[in-house]
């Protein structure tokens, strides 16, 4: 990664068929790593092809704590991804919680969502957001994706007034000091090319959400910390679990 003074530009990133086709390509050795009792150390990336990862293992365990706060006491949960790819984390839901039924919607690029409705006929994938607001979801989840938004603020607003309950933002690039910053990433890895990726002051995101009536209940370490060249700062992996404000709760705040 590096830092990108002149703040976000036009490149073509996500929009690039070669990193669909690449998912696609992997998408039986996700499948295959999923099933049975072995470890869930698994990915979507085309270049983990083992279940043994213990970094995504960390990824998968946290998704399944907050999957099951969501799904306590109830036999169904409404679930929106958001930047949700092909639908991996519906895999994620099933093999984590295989008696809850997940009532799946995602939002994606149209490549992606081709794609996922072809995996995954079983669930709702659109690539217009107009398809997916305006209702709300037991659990809204964008699991490293927000960063990659030119306006994050707005999305966070989006996903905030979609939440029924619990919001949980995953895999999030964040800073402790600094000011919000824009940084290229290079990955240069099976069909993956250049993206523009915000690196979030951390207090400045949770203090966006939390103005739209949410609480933040639990925060997540992913990764090792990331140099960022000529940042000012190094980048960590993080997670935010947001969860609605009862109205008791917000009459006392005063909001």
């Amino acid at each position: 990664m590096e830092y990108e003074p002149g703040g976000w530009r036009v490149i073509e990133g996500w929009s690039a068929d070669l990193v669909v086709q690449a998912q696609e390509k992997h998408w039986p050795t996700l499948v295959s790593n999923l099933q049975g009792t072995g470890p869930l150390g698994v990915a979507h990336f085309p270049w983990h092809r083992t279940r043994e990862d213990r970094d995504d293992h960390n990824v998968m365990m946290s998704f399944g704590y907050v999957l099951a706060l969501a799904a306590r006491k109830r036999d169904a949960v409404s679930v929106l991804d958001w930047g949700g790819g092909v639908g991996h984390y519906y895999l994620y839901g099933r093999a984590l919680l295989p008696e809850v039924e997940l009532e799946y919607h995602g939002y994606d690029l149209p490549g992606f969502c081709r794609l996922g409705r072809t995996l995954l006929p079983q669930i709702q994938l659109s690539d217009r957001a107009s398809d997916l607001l305006g209702r709300q979801y037991d659990l809204v989840l964008s699991s490293s994706a927000l960063h990659y938004f030119e306006d994050w603020r707005a999305e966070a607003h989006k996903l905030a007034a979609a939440t029924r309950e619990w919001l949980y933002v995953a895999r999030l690039d964040v800073v402790a000091q600094a000011a919000s910053f824009v940084a290229v990433h290079r990955i240069n890895h099976d069909g993956y090319a250049e993206y523009l990726s915000w690196c979030i002051n951390r207090d400045e995101f949770v203090s966006c959400v939390e103005q739209c009536g949410l609480e933040l209940q639990r925060e997540f370490v992913y990764y090792g910390k990331a140099t960022v060249r000529g940042a000012p700062e190094m980048v960590d992996c993080r997670g935010f679990l947001f969860r609605r404000r009862s109205p008791a709760t917000t009459a006392t705040s005063g909001i």
